[in-house]
């Protein structure tokens, strides 16, 4: 009974679950007092970040209401956790980092979903903790962030602040850029209340406004939904006050191992207006963010580029084909449409035959430029253009000719251009190098003591690449095991089982896979890359081990077959379990349901029609519900299912269909004498075949034709795909009601009979209308005249 105590005790736990935060921005040095929202937050141990820099710890549980004391010896009762809000205690260090991570929260019962929370340097404030009428509006000193929350249709925010003459004071809203359905408007109001600004649409659909006070005054802010819209979810962030601001930075990026001038252009900068970059050899390749400091405090950020290309500033002028800038290939080149009707055009030579790719970068930077890139021969000919192949940015590959002579030109779309309308043009070989990546769907799994889970990884081949790959563990969690998965050349997924020994230390660890695989002859190691960051959680013992009989399974396109899946419970474990198939391409597999006091059931499994030939995995999952939880158990191995290919497929179908379809076929006819030359008693339909190196003539007959009618049923000819086969309803067939009849086609191939039947075909036979004979009296002829 150790054990029951044990399991029942903890086994309780669900995953938690996290929905929404208090607090989602931090200053620096600062300690806060948060409560997050969600679901299970009751039993939760720890608060997770990534990143570096901030910390966090759960407050105290609150005893529960109600608890049960049992008089017999060996039962321990434990409240369900239902707690949908937890407080914790963060804590932001002085020097963390800037910018985003992701916030979770452990259990005994498993690891959250993330939430992105973030760190800034200014004062962050909530509208909910000011104090302030909603007509007068909250005092707030600058500079400052805002975080509040539209929640009405008619609700308008309003905050008041004192500023200086001569300050330069930014206010930018941040909320539908970031995914909020707010679409703000704000206002800025003298102490009279005197509109001295307003503004919408700055930056996307957010507001910025920019204002240096003449005097020394108090000044107000008020911001509302364009639409006079509201709601739990119409959140913002403003931050307000003297603070540098950076429109832009150029270039957007540099080669490792040089230094670049950087030209910054902004609010509250000193009248910096460019700064060297240097950037290290080994200085990680990627798109860091930059931010300008000064006395105020921090920018915004601005993406930069590090790469490995040599690069190429433009120089000016390079507007037409004579005064194109020569590039040599590879490169990236820098450079901006500074004025309206501006185009920029760049000379390269091919080094060698093959795929070259001329890539844009501009909108993902922040720049307003919609690029048009155009590839011309040497003497100014079009040879191809794009504008929009990613997003707003341009993209062109073309079979490039070795010692050829190309020219790239580049405009903005609508012909605009100002000292914003910056690019990067990165011009190199296409990518040939055969590569696979392996992803994972999932990234958060539970496994119980001495149990099995499983984590399903997808294979994609890049560039011609036809090697094996090898998926194993990276450095996993004490007492965890995973056998290798092994994927050949199909299929190009599986599952990769992993075992937790019976005393594998209980609670959560990062999980890492990795896969190798070879290419001519040199090693290459990928990481698995998870759906997010790769977690698994450690349980006590489950209430149940599967287990399925076969150790491989063989079935053919259009047939079914079983598979036995037997169950072994613990002691005090009674209930159901249901068996589950996880996704197969082209196989049904229906749930099986493992009824108290049973240990057996059998799996069908259904390939259809059109099932691609070969092998592939088959993982079993078992599920039950054991003290308000799930418990979940995986076999111990996926089951090896080859599919085998039919050389025909049959259909029935109306005439006509331009598609091979295997939906319900529906007929109709009116029963009449066979002699009747009407032709309300006669329909047809078409019965298809799908060869499959099936070269030669299907015989084909019907089951269950109703009583009464007549087929004509011809043969599928040789080297043919379809037969008509006509229905002729006579007087002595059933009327009232709809048949159902089947075809079947038989056919000897390889020394074998194959015979296969189609859907069924329904036909509804309707009795004809009766005549009703007349009873009116005949008028009597008109008498002579004269008479």
């Amino acid at each position: 009974m150790a054990w029951l105590v044990m399991a029942f005790s903890t086994i309780a736990q669900r995953i938690p679950i996290l929905e929404s935060s208090s607090v989602t921005w931090f200053q620096r040095g600062t300690t806060n007092e948060v409560v997050l929202n969600g679901q299970a937050l009751g039993e939760v141990t720890s608060i997770i970040f990534s990143g570096s820099g901030i910390v966090g710890i759960p407050a105290p549980r609150t005893a529960p209401a109600v608890t049960l004391e049992p008089s017999g010896a060996g039962l321990t009762a434990t409240a369900v956790d239902n707690a949908k809000s937890r407080a914790f205690q963060i804590e932001i260090g002085p020097d963390a980092p800037l910018g985003s991570r992701e916030l979770r929260v452990a259990s005994p019962g498993g690891v959250s979903n993330p939430l992105v929370v973030n760190v800034s340097d200014l004062p962050e404030v909530r509208e909910a903790t000011l104090v302030g009428s909603k007509e007068e509006g909250a005092m707030v000193t600058l500079p400052t962030a805002l975080s509040g929350v539209i929640g009405a249709s008619t609700e308008t925010d309003r905050f008041r602040f004192k500023a200086r003459a001569g300050e330069k004071l930014i206010f930018d809203v941040q909320a539908n850029r970031t995914g909020s359905p707010l679409d703000p408007t704000l206002v800025l109001l003298d102490a009279s209340g005197k509109e001295l600004a307003r503004s919408e649409d700055a930056q996307g659909l957010d507001p910025f406004l920019e204002f240096t006070p003449t005097a020394d005054g108090e000044f107000s802010v008020t911001l509302r939904d364009q639409r006079f819209q509201g709601g739990g979810d119409y959140r913002y962030r403003m931050v307000m006050g003297a603070v540098p601001y950076l429109d832009f930075l150029f270039p957007f990026g540099g080669q490792r191992g040089t230094s670049v001038e950087l030209q910054l252009q902004g609010r509250n900068l000193e009248n910096a207006d460019r700064m060297n970059l240097r950037l290290a050899p080994d200085a990680p390749r990627g798109r860091p963010d930059i931010r300008a400091h000064t006395a105020q405090g921090y920018s915004n950020p601005q993406p930069f580029e590090v790469g490995d290309l040599p690069e190429f500033a433009e120089v000016e002028p390079n507007n037409s084909v004579d005064q194109a800038n020569a590039v040599s290939i590879p490169v990236v080149i820098n450079g901006r449409i500074g004025e309206a009707k501006d185009s920029d055009y760049f000379r390269f030579k091919a080094p060698a035959d093959g795929k070259l790719v001329a890539d844009v970068q501009a909108r993902r930077f922040g720049s307003p430029l919609d690029a048009l890139l155009t590839l011309l021969d040497s003497q100014g000919a079009v040879i191809q253009r794009n504008d929009d192949s990613s997003g707003p940015d341009a993209r062109i590959e073309f079979d490039a000719k070795k010692d050829t002579d190309y020219l790239l030109a580049l405009r903005d779309l609508t012909d605009r251009g100002g000292s914003r309308f910056g690019y990067r043009v990165t011009v190199k070989a296409a990518d040939t190098t055969p590569d696979f990546v392996v992803r994972s769907p999932a990234g958060r799994f539970r496994i119980h003591q001495g149990g099995f889970t499983a984590v399903r990884c997808d294979l994609e081949r890049r560039n011609g690449f036809d090697g094996v790959v090898r998926i194993t563990g990276d450095a996993l969690p004490p007492g965890i095991t995973a056998a290798a998965l092994v994927l050949g050349s199909a299929p190009n997924f599986g599952w990769i089982v992993l075992h937790a020994a019976a005393d594998a230390p209980l609670g959560a660890n990062p999980l890492k896979l990795i896969a190798s695989g070879e290419r001519s002859g040199r090693a290459l190691t990928r990481p698995v890359q998870f759906s997010e960051q790769g977690w698994l959680t450690v349980l006590p013992p489950a209430s149940f081990e599967l287990d399925v009989a076969q150790a491989s399974a063989l079935v053919e396109q259009n047939t079914n077959t079983v598979l036995d899946v037997t169950i072994t419970r613990r002691e005090g474990f009674n209930g159901e379990v249901k068996v589950f198939a996880e996704d197969a391409p082209k196989v049904s597999i229906p749930a099986v349901t493992i009824s108290s006091g049973q240990a057996r059931a059998k799996m069908v499994l259904a390939a259809a029609y059109n099932a691609d030939s070969g092998p592939r995995p088959i993982m079993l999952r078992g599920e039950a519900i054991v003290d308000g939880t799930t418990n979940i158990q995986y076999a111990l191995a996926p089951v090896p299912l080859t599919v085998q290919g039919i050389p025909m497929f049959l259909t029935a179908m109306l005439p006509g269909s331009p598609f091979f379809r295997t939906d319900a076929v529906r007929l109709s006819a009116v029963a009449l004498p066979t002699n009747t030359p009407s032709a309300a008693s006669r329909t047809e339909f078409v019965v298809k075949v799908d060869r499959r190196g099936l070269p030669g003539e299907i015989a084909l007959a019907l089951e269950n034709l109703p009583t009464g009618v007549l087929a004509t049923v011809n043969p599928i000819r040789a080297e043919k795909n379809e037969a008509t086969i006509e229905l002729l309803v006579s007087d002595q067939a059933e009327t009232g009601k709809e048949h159902s009849f089947n075809v079947i086609g038989t056919v000897t191939h390889q020394d074998r009979i194959w015979r296969q039947k189609t859907q069924p075909v329904t036909i509804n036979i309707v009795a004809p209308e009766k005549t009703t004979a007349s009873t009116n009296s005949v008028a009597p002829p008109p008498a002579p005249a004269g008479k």
